[in-house]
């Protein structure tokens, strides 16, 4: 059996959720992870999603992003990402377009305190 690619972990910090992600996130998993990190955060409005660990971001990766997003973006929900500045990852939400959309911090500190 091999290693999944990705994995999600989703902590509680009172009524904020992280979802921290680790690996690879690509088309080959993005949909699986999608609704790892859904199942996680439930009803959650308020989200961080911990990008550190990611060693790879697609564009299916960021799609995903994007929607989990508009999913979160009712009344009083609010999502942020966490990037600090070394990750894989960064360039990619800049490029894309995705850090202007949706709020970058450099920890989930600054998420956390952001989120409250």
């Amino acid at each position: 059996m091999t290693a999944p690619l990705a994995r999600v972990a989703v902590e509680r910090h009172g009524e904020v959720a992280v979802a921290r992600l680790d690996g690879e996130l690509d088309l080959s998993n993005a949909s699986s992870v999608e609704d790892q990190v859904t199942r996680g955060i439930g009803g959650s409005t308020s989200v961080a999603v911990d990008l550190a660990g990611l060693s790879y971001l697609d564009s299916a990766g960021l799609a995903l992003l994007s929607r989990l997003a508009g999913r979160i973006a009712g009344p009083g929900g609010a999502l942020r990402l966490v990037a600090p500045l070394d990750a894989v990852v960064r360039r990619a939400l800049w490029i894309s377009g995705l850090a202007e959309a949706i709020p970058v911090d450099e920890t989930v500190e600054a998420a956390l305190a952001a989120l409250r």
